[in-house]
């Protein structure tokens, strides 16, 4: 961890997240105070969602990947631009600095690649660097959401502030930060499997077992959309400070950082499936607890059995994903990102089905992840799903 934090391209990613977490609560928040509809909000959503799954598929292609450093100033100089574009009152421009803000979003496989192949980091193995990874990304998360409330506290004094503008300046950082770091040394610098090691043998069935695990991920990601989009507005709709948001999302991510390590150390010893497909069904709880109940309390509990379930979704989907593409690790990732999108796309518009910002949109949500538990538990015995993280370096 400390290692990574020392890194250029590990503090890059530590702004980064925290861009994602400010826009996470400011931009619904943005948009409800623009006075866009229900359906002008979505269609924002959707715009971000697709623009987002093509920009994470082109960010993982090797050719990307080979120019990592270059694109990933690039992305996060253009996000900046797009979050300053969000908060005007025409939704056709708004739209377009939402889409031009996924371009920061989904830089996850460039800085990835970059942590790889970067002097001081290059040998951390596949499963060290995505725990890692993941741990910095929401410690930054919650570093944003809790940024958003100091800078919504802003309006009090400049009422024409916008609480989202404040994630440009950390878009400006992490471009200094990946302008600054070192040129990446050799990708075969990463060292690789010792000779008479056993390789993971290619999966049984690749095509039914990629299907498999897509639609599950999916639709957890769905179901997480749902809550990321509709908890705020519901939160809002209900009258209760918006402020409140910020709290609610900050519990979820501190616990998660304290779930975060517990579950690498399970994921050495059980199949990412079974924890995945349990985490699934603790999503399932927090979404009826949402759904069923409407206290303060009755919130807070949701978000707090929500951590588990984010934890599991973020940090064991790419390694799934990873063990049955040829590209390892980093086309996983860039996978992930791009089905983060796909999810978020069904997650926006399957609520549009219930009238205004009711607690009935989380029963949606828990369908979700009662489907996907299913599809996970079932395959928890797949060998090709079962076999422990891959050692740093090789790809099959």
């Amino acid at each position: 961890m400390s290692r990574l934090l020392r890194s250029p391209y590990g503090l890059c990613l530590l702004f980064g997240s925290a861009m994602t977490g400010l826009i996470s609560v400011g931009y619904p928040v943005a948009l409800e105070a623009a006075g866009f509809s229900k359906g002008g909000i979505a269609v924002f959503f959707v715009v971000d969602s697709v623009t987002a799954f093509a920009l994470a598929l082109t960010a993982s292609r090797p050719a990307s990947l080979r120019r990592a450093r270059p694109l990933l100033v690039v992305a996060l100089l253009v996000g900046a631009v797009g979050v300053g574009l969000v908060g005007g009152r025409s939704l056709p421009l708004v739209c377009l600095g939402g889409a031009l803000s996924m371009a920061a979003a989904v830089t996850m496989p460039l800085i990835i690649r970059q942590i790889q192949t970067a002097p001081g980091t290059a040998a951390l193995s596949d499963s060290v660097l995505a725990a890692g990874t993941r741990w910095i990304a929401v410690a930054g998360y919650l570093a944003g959401v809790a940024g958003f409330g100091v800078s919504a506290s802003l309006t009090t004094r400049w009422p024409h502030w916008t609480p989202v503008h404040a994630a440009i300046p950390l878009l400006l950082a992490a471009a200094a930060l990946a302008a600054a770091g070192a040129r990446s040394a050799a990708v075969a610098s990463r060292p690789s499997p010792v000779k008479g090691e056993t390789e993971p043998p290619p999966p049984a069935t690749p095509g039914l077992l990629l299907v498999a695990g897509v639609a599950a991920i999916v639709l957890l990601k769905a179901a997480d959309s749902i809550r990321l989009v509709y908890l705020p507005l519901f939160v809002v709709a209900s009258g209760r400070d918006e402020r409140l948001i910020s709290v609610l999302f900050l519990a979820t991510a501190a616990v998660e950082l304290l779930v975060l390590p517990l579950l690498g150390r399970l994921g050495e010893h059980r199949p990412a499936p079974l924890l995945l497909g349990a985490a699934a069904v603790v999503g399932v709880l927090s979404f009826t607890v949402s759904a069923a109940f409407a206290s303060l309390g009755s919130l807070l509990l949701s978000q707090l059995l929500y951590a588990p379930f984010t934890a599991a979704l973020q940090a064991l989907g790419p390694l799934l994903l990873g063990r049955l593409l040829a590209g390892g690790l980093p086309a996983g990732a860039g996978l992930f990102a791009a089905l983060m999108q796909l999810g978020s796309l069904i997650g926006i518009l399957t609520p549009l089905a219930v009238p205004g910002y009711r607690p009935g949109l989380f029963w949606i949500a828990a369908a979700f992840c009662a489907t996907a538990a299913a599809v996970l538990l079932h395959a928890r015995s797949t060998p090709a799903l079962t076999l422990t993280p891959r050692p740093a370096g090789g790809t099959r």
